[in-house]
């Protein structure tokens, strides 16, 4: 991945994991409810899963690459697609977040489950991954080299998103009962998820 694409692709990971998806949903109910570090159980979890899923994707996608260009472009045209509808919908999403109730104590290796499989079973998870990593992959350059840089810019992401969502600060909820910053948070992400649509379909 060149200099310029990281600088596009970093921001545009940590507007998407700062957004109060399914997993960060999680991670501040349960940091409420267990306290911040044994939600770190349910955390290690969470990033197996994505750890998971974004292997999973960059395979499927490297071995895409090497079948006909028809196949890469249809999947760059459905990916640039999507992350144009996603972004859409961030855009008008309602600005709330719902912060859930408490739960009763759960065992490390339930949190455990809980993370990998709230990460690998997230249908948008997967699609988002599979729209968005396109636009950043590269032919000429090596598997393994692309999936550390993936891997090493997404999980370190969704470990602080995670870790702010389940510390429950006070300022987090002010920011997250705000409906001003949580619409703007949202714009942010959806401008990013803009600009990285045109990426993946000028490829095309």
């Amino acid at each position: 991945m060149s200099t310029d694409l990281l600088w596009i692709f970093i921001p545009t990971i940590a507007a998407i994991s700062l957004t109060p998806g399914m997993c960060m949903t999680l991670a501040f109910t349960v940091g409420l409810s267990q306290g911040y570090r044994h939600t770190l159980w349910m955390m290690w979890g969470e990033l197996a899963g994505v750890a998971t899923v974004v292997v999973t994707c960059v395979v499927l996608l490297a071995w895409i690459q090497v079948l006909p260009k028809a196949y890469f472009t249809l999947l760059a045209l459905i990916g640039g697609t999507y992350l144009l509808w996603v972004a859409y919908r961030l855009w008008t999403a309602p600005a709330r977040f719902e912060q859930g109730e408490g739960r009763p104590r759960v065992t490390p290796a339930a949190l455990l489950a809980l993370g990998y499989t709230t990460a690998v079973m997230n249908p948008k998870g997967w699609g988002f991954m599979i729209a968005l990593l396109p636009g950043f992959m590269s032919s000429d350059t090596a598997v393994p080299q692309q999936l550390m840089v993936f891997l090493g810019v997404i999980l370190p992401s969704e470990f602080l998103s995670m870790s702010l969502y389940a510390s429950g600060g006070s300022g987090l909820r002010r920011l997250l009962s705000s409906e001003k910053h949580l619409a703007a948070l949202n714009k942010v992400a959806a401008s990013l998820m803009v600009l990285v649509a045109i990426l993946v379909l000028i490829k095309i």
